[in-house]
């Protein structure tokens, strides 16, 4: 996700085209090659599909609250109906995301001095990262493809039959996907200044709980609370999928836009945080 140095070209006259072609040529190689090992971990620990389920919990403890609370009038204009499919979906976008586990894992190479051999490797410490947690998640949302669609028929959801909301939602969910991912980054690179950084970490779990909108539908939000966390990553990675899919609110096409100008301004904010905190860096070891 990072900057990765791009393999040389071999000749002084290559186009800079021709450079980025081989530089995401040889990151598709890293990835590839990282992705094989870390599958090769993660099915050793196969427990993970039964002990995934217990991510499912929270959502479908909120999707019954406001089922209950909608009754047969409804919150706001959002039906039982509805927060039952706003809810099932949330589910999926939830375990789709890896950044709470990236924030975590910084800290225990940063606090061993593992960090210290992952940058001696020609590649960016954090692909090793990440390659795990899509690892985990082929394990996570395997079941889930199944889950979500038999929760909304058999509880009654509802979901919108307009095409383009759908093309909306189903677009925006990776773009929001990687935004979180270089936010549990960024937060991951506190260790690089605080050592012990998990309780700061705990302020993007915290966070997509609040204005994600796992507690609640952002459309619910008083105003201008809910015109505003309509702009921000954490609610493309998870409510706004869910809202569209329901038909709680409508996607306009500019929120595609909106979200790759985010990962832009992301993956600069991290790789600034990168360059200082690895000068400040030492290993302390255990």
């Amino acid at each position: 996700m990072a900057d990765v140095t791009a393999a040389s070209s071999g000749s002084p006259s290559a186009s800079p085209s021709g450079s980025n072609w081989t530089g995401l040529r040889r990151l598709a190689r890293v990835y590839g090659a990282l992705l094989r090992t870390e599958l090769q971990a993660a099915s050793s620990y196969r427990a993970q599909l039964a002990l995934g389920a217990l991510a499912w919990v929270v959502p479908v403890a909120f999707m019954a609250l406001w089922r209950g609370a909608a009754g047969t009038e409804g919150v706001d204009g959002i039906s039982a109906a509805q927060f039952t499919t706003y809810y099932a979906v949330v589910m999926f976008t939830t375990s789709l995301q890896i950044s709470r586990s990236l924030s975590f894992d910084v800290e225990p190479l940063v606090h061993s001095g593992e960090l210290s051999a992952l940058l001696l490797r020609p590649h960016h410490p954090m692909h090793v990262l990440i390659t795990r947690g899509l690892a985990r998640l082929t394990y996570a949302l395997t079941p889930l493809l199944l889950v979500v669609p038999a929760l909304v028929w058999f509880l009654g959801g509802v979901v919108t039959d307009d095409p383009g909301q759908w093309a909306l939602a189903v677009a925006l969910t990776p773009l929001g996907f990687v935004a979180e991912i270089y936010l549990g980054l960024m937060m991951g690179c506190l260790a690089l200044w605080f050592t012990r950084s998990a309780a700061l970490s705990g302020l993007l779990f915290g966070a997509e709980w609040l204005i994600g909108g796992l507690v609640a539908p952002i459309a619910l939000m008083p105003p201008p609370l809910d015109t505003l966390l309509r702009h921000q990553p954490l609610w493309f990675a998870i409510g706004a999928p869910a809202e569209a899919i329901s038909g709680i609110s409508r996607l306009e096409p500019w929120i595609l836009l909106e979200a790759g100008a985010w990962i832009v301004v992301l993956h600069l904010g991290f790789a600034g945080l990168w360059r200082r905190g690895t000068r400040r860096y030492e290993a302390v070891g255990t």
